[in-house]
């Protein structure tokens, strides 16, 4: 079984494939439906799946800045 490490990095290398804008934002959906981590054009958006994950949690509170 893939370690969350593995699973992460094979995320970040899709993100980093050129089909794809190279930006992800992790985020609750508009619906309520659930949440996303996603490519994204989105202003928010950055570079790296690792940040996208780490700017909810800490939207969230859960974890300090």
């Amino acid at each position: 079984m893939p370690t969350d490490t593995e699973r992460l990095d094979f995320l970040q290398m899709l993100t980093d494939r050129t089909a794809y804008s190279g930006a992800v934002v992790c985020r609750e959906s508009t619906t309520g439906r659930g949440w996303r981590l996603h490519e994204s054009t989105h202003p928010e958006a950055c570079s790296s799946v690792r940040e996208a994950i780490d700017r909810m949690i800490t939207k969230k509170g859960l974890i300090n800045a």
